[in-house]
């Protein structure tokens, strides 16, 4: 018999985190540390909101989705709008139906956009993106290789390296700093970055950048934070927050030193945390949704991400689809510009709903 138990995220057991792990473990869907006990629990230590469905069958528990309960029995990713993955974490072979634990878990809704695409999501989804991927499992010197031979910039991210290296100072790597300077700046230079595309400066919210804070800090063989530095004589030059796995590192929070601009930091950096993390096992570097320049120069391939959604209210449901499909029309229409002007009007407040 299968039931679902739901309660706050700091009552799940260090033996059920660890059935948790076992189960991502097994799952090559779900290897991101986006989907760890781990970082479901720092997010608990700075929201009180947090919360755990654990489904169980036969006594044992045999899969865990974190969430946030919003308001109407809504779940909401775990981290909010800074997840670039999010799902239940399951067996492999189980065979279920997410709308039996909407149901079950005492939800009204559940809507996603970063879903591994697997057999139990497609009927509940409604279109799907891509994520891209560096592949690291034959090492570096293949995976550099290859960018090279599709034609990427590698040679010009290392001639630059090089100037850099002569105008301004020494380069200097660190794959993981626990530097508080650097990640002050890290801070600063997103917030500019923020303010000159017109996004929410998410450091505002006090509970954004603990949690950051506690992820820097955080070692463990299952999950880690990491914050990489790149130094040119005694200025950073670049720094990156990431998440990482025993085996894959996913690039979070990449920015740099708008002063070395004509240099290209950002590049060099994640050319060496490319290098330094194949060296340390790493096989698979995940860039996150989106059509940034730099995820294209560096990708491998692209991993598939469903966009959908289970509604208790069927009503509910239509619109939201509905509402989804106009967008992506909007989105290709040759008047795009003015058709999202109302769309880019309310911008602000639905971000500013996404994190509060």
């Amino acid at each position: 018999m299968r039931t679902v138990q739901v309660a706050p995220a700091h009552h799940i057991t260090a033996d059920q985190q660890s059935t948790w792990a076992r189960l991502q473990a097994c799952n090559p869907y779900l290897d991101s540390a986006f989907y760890a006990p781990d970082l479901t629990q720092l997010v608990a230590s700075v929201r009180n909101d947090v919360e755990v469905a654990v489904m169980m069958e036969d006594g044992e528990a045999v899969g865990f989705f974190p969430f946030l309960r919003a308001p109407g029995g809504r779940a909401r990713p775990v981290v909010g709008r800074l997840t670039e993955f999010h799902g239940p974490i399951t067996r492999p072979d189980l065979d279920w139906d997410p709308s039996d634990m909407v149901r079950r878990g005492g939800l009204r809704a559940w809507y996603f956009d970063h879903l591994p695409a697997v057999p139990a999501y497609v009927s509940h989804s409604w279109s799907s993106v891509v994520s891209p991927y560096a592949d690291l499992r034959e090492g570096f010197g293949e995976y550099e290789g290859a960018l090279r031979h599709r034609g990427g910039a590698i040679s010009q991210i290392r001639r630059k390296e090089r100037k850099l290296s002569r105008e301004v100072g020494p380069v200097r790597f660190e794959m993981h700093t626990a530097d508080d300077d650097a990640f002050k700046k890290l801070l600063a230079w997103k917030t500019v970055q923020y303010e000159q595309i017109g996004k929410l400066p998410i450091f505002n919210y006090p509970w954004v950048v603990q949690l950051l804070d506690a992820i820097r800090r955080y070692q463990s063989d299952r999950f880690a934070g990491v914050m990489s530095a790149l130094y040119a004589g005694d200025q950073l030059a670049a720094v990156h927050l990431g998440l990482q796995t025993s085996r894959t590192l996913h690039i979070w929070f990449p920015t740099y030193n708008r002063a070395l601009e004509q240099y290209s930091p950002g590049l060099i950096l994640l050319l060496h945390i490319a290098e330094q993390s194949a060296a340390g096992g790493i096989q698979r570097i995940d860039f996150g949704p989106g059509e940034e320049r730099y995820k294209q120069e560096f990708k491998s391939g692209d991993t598939e991400l469903l966009i959908g959604g289970v509604d208790l209210s069927v009503g509910r449901m239509s619109l939201r689809k509905s509402w989804y499909a106009m967008n992506q029309w909007v989105r290709r229409s040759r008047y795009r510009e003015y058709l999202e002007i109302p769309h880019n009007a309310t911008r602000r407040y639905r971000q500013w709903l996404a994190f509060r």
